[in-house]
């Protein structure tokens, strides 16, 4: 029956009404309004119910009325910024032409100390050179000597005295054009020092940011140089919280992406987390270390970099695992192998009670002392560095030792060119990029069998459970060379197949996609593919 689903109080609108501005509400006048009926065979509200839907009406007119007001506060306090934005463009370009001028002059200044301080000042550039000093074959003796790589030497003054320090990670975009208005992602990382953490969100930067708009908080930077690319903001561990508002207030995440490891810092990581369940973010906690997730608020979603954490901490919240990517390309073997690698160890960690302790440097000891030709290039930086070169100088076996210090992410490559087998001396793994970095490089890998290193390996036969164990499967090998070949090749073809930090980037939108808001706009009908061509 036509006109059937039809409210029957709905009448045709005046013609007044039907001409008023659009967005504007009609004003009905009292004639035109429905009465009431008087009939007791229609039902009608209490008269309890009127006066409650009367207020509430009164309240949502008030609640608007408000919203109005605040829009019009914001609209005329965007007019008057907008007209200083010129000046603080001046402003900006001021201070850091000053910082930079400020700079230049503390140069002679630091000049006239390192001058002053001349016992201190030797000690470090001794040391630097100590650090840059690398085992070079000398054909004419046909043996390997000592020599200062100059590059390196320069990197590790600059590094020590501060002296325009280079950048310790940079983002490298890998798509140019990025979304005008993109979902906002808060990492929040206790630290951005040198590690798999850092690097998991540089990555991540690289791959996710034409599509998330990303900030970092962090309660600490690094010591020597900065990070190029990213935008940081620094809130120490000591009266955090009123500092975190303020950043969350003003980027308004989307997201909290929290790279979570407890021990001293579960108090720092604490307050981020209160703080994202205050705002109301999705929070996604990602487990990089061999630790219980954070379980003090609601958590949306862990992420685990390996099976061997999950299974250990297990999760009461969704849970998935995404192993941390590589660069495949960057890590490439390179062209010509150097026949004098095969007979050449290495590692690369940072020498830091973390994953290491101090008894990491007796298996490169016992390997050296049964095997004298052998050379061992012990990649790092960190406490645990002058324990390490006292026990080698103790032993007399500095002759086959390199102590490279830190060595950058780019020149990584070049560094695992110089030996075929990896050593991983870990006490605890959550899962560790260098393996697989060695592993796309084509070396073999050997070390303890310990946390996540045989799940990345994918195999036991070169972990050992004890010192001397692991001493006899790595001298094995070193004598074995053909077999490091095959180890090499097949660990590349496991890196191919399961580390591309393109796969991991795709693994990590579609999480993002799945936690951001509904009412955030997402592109979904753009694909997932992260890595355009440039």
């Amino acid at each position: 029956m036509e006109g059937s689903n039809v409210n029957p109080e709905t009448k045709e609108a005046p013609a007044s009404a039907a001409a008023s501005p659009a967005g504007e509400r009609p004003v009905v006048p009292a004639w035109a309004q429905p009465a009431l009926s008087e009939s007791p065979s229609l039902s009608h509200p209490t008269a309890g119910a009127g006066a409650d839907e009367s207020a509430a009406r009164d309240e949502r007119a008030a609640i608007n009325r408000s919203l109005f007001m605040m829009q019009d506060h914001l609209a005329e306090l965007d007019a008057r910024l907008a007209r200083l934005e010129p000046l603080l463009r001046v402003g900006s370009l001021a201070r850091t032409g000053l910082r930079r001028l400020a700079g230049i002059l503390r140069f002679p200044l630091k000049l006239a100390a390192l001058i002053l301080r001349w016992r201190e000042t030797g000690r470090r550039i001794k040391d630097a050179r100590f650090r840059s000093e690398r085992l070079v074959f000398d054909s004419s003796r046909s043996v390997f000597m000592r020599r200062v790589d100059f590059l390196a030497f320069a990197g590790h003054l600059r590094r020590s005295f501060g002296f325009f320090p280079p950048a310790v990670y940079r983002v490298e975009p890998r798509q140019r054009l990025a979304l005008a208005s993109r979902p906002r992602v808060l990492h929040a990382i206790a630290n951005v020092w040198v590690g798999g953490s850092t690097q998991l969100i540089v990555d991540l930067y690289n791959h996710l940011g034409h599509r998330f708009e990303m900030k970092v908080v962090t309660s600490a930077l690094p010591a020597h140089g900065s990070h190029k690319g990213m935008s940081i903001d620094v809130v120490p561990k000591y009266d955090s919280r009123h500092f975190l508002r303020g950043i969350f207030s003003r980027f308004r995440p989307h997201i909290v992406h929290v790279h979570y490891w407890g021990d001293v810092d579960e108090s720092w990581y604490r307050t981020i987390f209160e703080i994202a369940a205050e705002f109301g973010c999705p929070i996604l906690q990602n487990i990089n270390t061999p630790v219980a997730p954070f379980a003090g608020v609601r958590v949306d979603q862990n992420v685990f970099v390996s099976h061997s954490v999950l299974d250990q901490f297990g999760s009461t919240v969704p849970a998935s695992v995404i192993r941390p990517g590589i660069d495949l390309d960057r890590f490439a073997p390179p062209a010509v192998i150097d026949p004098n690698s095969f007979d050449a160890i290495g590692m690369i960690y940072r020498l830091e009670n973390d994953k290491l302790d101090k008894d990491a440097i007796e298996l490169f000891l016992a390997i050296a002392e049964r095997r004298p030709k052998t050379r061992i290039v012990i990649i790092g930086d960190g406490s645990l560095f002058a324990h390490f070169r006292s026990r080698v100088e103790q032993e007399g076996r500095l002759s086959q030792f390199e102590f490279t210090g830190y060595v950058p992410y780019e020149d990584l490559p070049a560094q695992f060119a110089r030996f075929k087998t990896f050593i991983a001396p870990v006490r605890q793994e959550s899962f560790g990029q260098v393996i697989p970095f060695a592993m796309c490089a084509g070396l073999a890998v050997a070390g303890y069998k310990i946390g996540a290193v045989p799940e990345i390996l994918g195999d036991t036969r070169t972990l050992g459970e004890t010192l001397d164990e692991t001493v006899e499967i790595v001298t094995a090998l070193l004598d074995d060379r053909k077999r490091i070949a095959a180890l090499g090749e097949r660990n590349r073809a496991l890196a191919l197949e399961r580390f591309s930090v393109e796969n991991m980037a795709v693994r990590y939108f579609q999480l993002y996609r799945d936690l951001a808001p509904r009412e955030v706009e997402i592109l979904s009908g753009l694909p997932d593919a992260v890595h355009f061509p440039i």
